[in-house]
């Protein structure tokens, strides 16, 4: 498993690699002290399984970071890892991309439930900041999507694998065919059982012919 830390404090970098080994026995680690650093890193390389980003870098700040990984489309589960609590800031991560948001003040147990929930597929959101959420309003969809995915809220990267998986492939067979990591498909899936409310893939399958977003 090949993690990218995103932080520009060498301690935080350590303590939390510290933490992520203990995931796996297969962990690998590689480190960046700046978006830039980070943005070089992901252009010679997408072997990438997750990312772990700080909001607060010194030269491209994190959601300059995550607009341009949602312009690219990179397909790498992105979770926010910050010190930064502002719910509005949060919601703006999830809306480009993010798979959740930790906070830094979490104890290493507490990190690590929500790193493996978020590997397992799932978005991680802390429940007080969830119910701040909650009472926000729903953002407003990508204008550069075709009419029938905007009006879903579904990105060009999850119909594609919403495609697939109203054909009944799983997520290893996905992930051959569409050349992504399966932790990537994963959490595209549960991106799209949170988008169309349904609780597990054949559910999701159903509702997406329903409404027209897939054939069959």
């Amino acid at each position: 498993m090949n993690i990218l830390i995103i932080d520009d404090h060498p301690l935080f970098i350590d303590g939390i690699s510290h933490v992520v080994n203990q995931l796996s026995d297969s962990v690998v680690i590689k480190k960046a002290m700046s978006s830039t650093e980070a943005i070089e890193l992901l252009e010679s390389t997408r072997d990438i399984d997750i990312i772990l980003l700080d909001l607060m870098m010194p030269d491209i700040d994190g959601l300059s970071f995550l607009q341009r990984y949602k312009a690219d489309e990179l397909c790498i589960p992105l979770v926010v890892v910050s010190a930064e609590e502002q719910v509005g800031l949060i919601a703006r991560t999830l809306e480009w991309g993010s798979m959740g948001f930790i906070p830094k003040a979490y104890t290493a147990e507490k990190m690590l439930h929500a790193l493996r929930c978020i590997l397992e597929g799932d978005i991680y959101i802390p429940e007080h900041i969830q119910r701040l959420l909650d009472r926000l309003p729903a953002p407003q969809r990508a204008k550069d999507l075709p009419c029938e995915l905007q009006a879903s809220g579904i990105s060009k990267k999850q119909f594609e694998v919403l495609e697939l998986v109203a054909k009944g492939h799983s997520n290893q067979q996905i992930a051959v065919i569409l050349n992504r990591t399966e932790h990537t498909v994963k959490s595209h899936v549960a991106a799209l059982l949170q988008i169309l409310d349904a609780n597990n893939r054949s559910e999701c399958a159903e509702i997406a012919r329903k409404r027209g977003l897939v054939n069959g």
